[in-house]
């Protein structure tokens, strides 16, 4: 287990969504504390720099067959893990419900909830190898406050949450599972194309009392603290990393 200093000696991460801005800064902070991870993704190759620390696979999360393909391939090299780190989740279609294709929305919602369901679906053996594990899953917050045309993706990161209670009293004491909601952070998914955020980013700003929108970095220590010995006693958790945008 990820002890609470961060000293990860001999730890094993698995983070699906390794790609994103997240991601990447996770497996900065996991790398620096000497822990193995590999990382999974959709796009063919890491964003992540070369490291001897660092496995990238390159797979669907949505198809069970290649998932399982990563998980013996991770098999062959590790005979156990101690953490699984879930970040999926996209949004390519901002329409309101009575718009948009059952299709539309099958391929958000899965993205944003149905790899988490794979991944931990498939990686749990290899968790159940070690004496405390532990799972973070990726929610949002807008799963609690609700978005106009956001619909699937405020589905799946809700459906994440209790995915997350239920599996966690289904894997305890051996395995912990607790979840994340962030509100905006500052990485690709909150920009269009053209390079303008998809909100108003100032107006954003004076409404949360911290005054300023998330780091990558500001997220992925709150996962890291949730994978070390300093959440030990914490299970079936969300924990909400805003600024003071949303106090629950």
């Amino acid at each position: 287990m990820i002890k609470a200093k961060y000293s990860a000696l001999e730890s094993v991460v698995v983070i699906v969504g390794a790609n994103s801005g997240i991601g990447q800064s996770l497996i900065q902070q996991l790398v620096d504390c000497d822990t193995t991870v590999f990382g999974l993704d959709i796009q063919p190759t890491s964003l992540y720099k070369v490291s001897d620390k660092y496995d990238y696979i390159a797979v669907n999360t949505l198809e069970l067959n290649e998932l399982r393909v990563a998980y013996n391939s991770i098999k062959e090299k590790v005979f156990k893990i101690d953490g699984l780190v879930n970040l999926s989740g996209a949004i390519s279609h901002f329409k309101p419900i009575d718009e948009i294709s059952i299709e539309e929305w099958n391929h958000t919602y899965d993205i944003s909830f149905k790899s988490c369901f794979n991944s931990c679906k498939v990686f749990l053996p290899l968790l159940k190898n070690t004496s405390n594990a532990a799972i973070v899953n990726m929610s949002s917050g807008l799963a609690f406050i609700g978005q106009k045309n956001y619909g699937p993706y405020t589905t799946g990161k809700a459906s994440v949450i209790a995915f997350s209670k239920t599996l966690a009293a289904e894997v305890s004491p051996k395995i912990r599972v607790n979840t994340v909601a962030p509100g905006a952070v500052d990485t690709n998914f909150i920009y269009k194309e053209d390079g303008t955020t998809r909100f108003n980013k100032e107006q954003y700003q004076k409404i949360v009392p911290l005054g300023a929108i998330a780091k990558p970095e500001e997220i992925s220590s709150v996962i890291l603290f949730l994978l070390s010995d300093g959440a030990a006693h914490m299970t079936g958790q969300c924990l909400h990393v805003n600024g003071g945008a949303g106090m629950h």
